[in-house]
């Protein structure tokens, strides 16, 4: 493989995000909002370097791609993905010096947005003495329509919208029971299960309302919106597949 001819700033943008700490805060944002943060930076090195007009939008595809790269990975990971970035485009006939350029503009304009605090962990104050608290009976989702404390629906009667409910909770309890040793034989920690039951609830919805190319189009743009919220893609993938059946997600 041929050395990329990387200027001193982009080593320099390499070697801070192979080596500081925290993550960017841009880290985990939505798609939108990080472009956002760039688009406007983007446009200018463009139109400096005298870029022709056909090529522009490749440049933006780049940008875009840099911008994915950011949003989704951190640490060596993240300086892989911008080299190879840079590479890519670089092989398709775009001027390394631009793509670089871009690259230093991006990276600026999310470090001046900030980076991810650490958790700062409370000391741990130990359980307080005295007599329990009670705890009232908790209230079933038919009982607190009955006093007024649900909203009911404006159509339908009241025992449809109660067996609607109960037919709910036990679809989220069955996904819920396979969800879990899924997550446990990939290592997922834990603290990310409701993250991941979030996906398999809006998932399961999709099945119940699309069927075939359309399933399949509207389950792969929600991997999408939801490995920018930091999931793992294939983890999603593979609770799509095995879990759902979903397939052609190509």
């Amino acid at each position: 493989m041929r050395p990329l001819p990387l200027t001193a700033e982009t080593q320099a943008i390499l070697a801070r995000i192979r080596t500081y700490g925290w993550p960017l805060s841009v880290f985990g944002m939505g798609q939108s909002s990080a472009w956002r943060l760039v688009k406007d930076r983007v446009r200018i090195p463009i139109m400096d370097a005298g870029v022709p007009v056909i090529d522009v939008n490749k440049y933006r595809l780049y940008a875009h791609e840099l911008v994915k790269a950011f949003r989704t990975e951190t640490g060596e990971r993240l300086a892989g993905a911008v080299e190879l970035a840079i590479r890519k485009w670089a092989n398709l006939g775009l001027r390394c010096e631009v793509l670089q350029a871009l690259l230093g503009d991006c990276f600026l304009r999310f470090e001046q947005h900030g980076y991810t605090q650490p958790a700062v962990e409370l000391p741990y104050v130990g359980r307080k003495r005295g007599p329990k608290s009670r705890r009232l009976p908790r209230r079933s989702y038919e009982k607190a329509l009955k006093q007024g404390r649900g909203s009911r629906a404006r159509h339908g009667e009241f025992e449809v919208q109660v067996a609607r409910q109960k037919a709910g909770s036990a679809d989220a309890a069955e996904i819920a029971a396979r969800l879990r040793p899924f997550l446990a034989a990939r290592a997922i920690p834990g603290a990310q299960f409701v993250a991941y039951f979030a996906f398999a609830q809006k998932l399961g919805r999709l099945c119940r309302n699309y069927a075939e190319k359309t399933l399949a189009m509207a389950a792969a743009d929600l991997i999408d919106n939801y490995e920018s919220k930091s999931l793992d893609r294939d983890a999603l993938r593979a609770i799509a597949l095995i879990i759902f059946g979903v397939t052609d997600l190509d």
